[in-house]
């Protein structure tokens, strides 16, 4: 559980964006397998996505607020976080695993190409402290630019942490990525990332479900030690 809080802020800031934007991706990860799907309005988001401790799981998020509340279907369980808290987590993480979020490197062109889906792509590599990355780009994606910037925006709101493709600088959109940390390796496929109206009722936090407050997390006020080596 705990090393899930770790990480999911890293699989948040890798597919959000900040506007009416509908994303849905498939992971593939030892941890979450399955699609994932973010709905974004103003400074309100959702995630829906399998949960490591099965069933599904939906994240909400108020940037204006601070609030972020984690759904639990199964348990009928919810669980708040303070974003600011996140933040520090998020931070401390990626500073155990060697990360330097101001300083990204550039992906180098690998000179390889590949179909994704319906786009056709470049691959390109780069590394962030000891994450290695490879990614797929489709320079033909509609808007990408502008579904780029709006998770920049996003990216800055939750601290800009853990490996996050709208800060690449490659000539299009990131269609797949697959990267490689000191606890496996994750692999993103965008399936839909369009920008359309996202109904505010998305963003409300059912009846029924039992509150609980979450223990402050790892990191908000002290450094999170690197994860140990799986394959230990």
């Amino acid at each position: 559980m705990k090393l899930f809080l770790r990480l999911a802020p890293l699989f948040i800031a890798a597919v959000f964006a900040r506007a009416d934007v509908t994303i849905v991706q498939k992971m593939e990860s030892a941890m979450i397998n399955g699609e994932v799907t973010m709905k974004l309005k103003g400074d309100r988001a959702r995630m829906d996505m399998p949960s490591p401790l099965g069933g599904n799981v939906t994240t909400l998020m108020d940037f204006k607020s601070g609030e972020m509340i984690t759904l639990l279907h199964q348990q009928k369980m919810a669980m708040k976080l303070n974003l600011a808290d996140v933040k520090k987590q998020q931070e401390a993480g990626q500073k155990a695993l060697g990360v330097d979020a101001s300083k990204i490197e550039k992906p180098k062109a690998t000179g390889k190409t590949d179909k994704v889906g319906d786009y056709d792509t470049e691959i390109f590599e780069m590394n962030q402290g000891t994450l290695q990355a490879k990614l797929w780009i489709a320079k033909s994606f509609p808007n990408a630019q502008a579904i780029k910037d709006q998770m920049m925006k996003l990216s800055s709101a939750m601290g800009g942490a853990g490996f996050d493709p709208s800060k690449v600088d490659v000539p299009g959109m990131v269609v797949k990525s697959e990267v490689t940390t000191p606890v496996g390796k994750m692999t993103i496929t965008l399936v839909k990332a369009k920008e359309e109206p996202v109904d505010e009722k998305e963003f409300d936090k059912p009846e029924g479900y039992q509150e609980m407050q979450m223990p402050k997390l790892p990191g908000a006020n002290a450094p999170v030690p690197a994860p140990a080596d799986p394959k230990k």
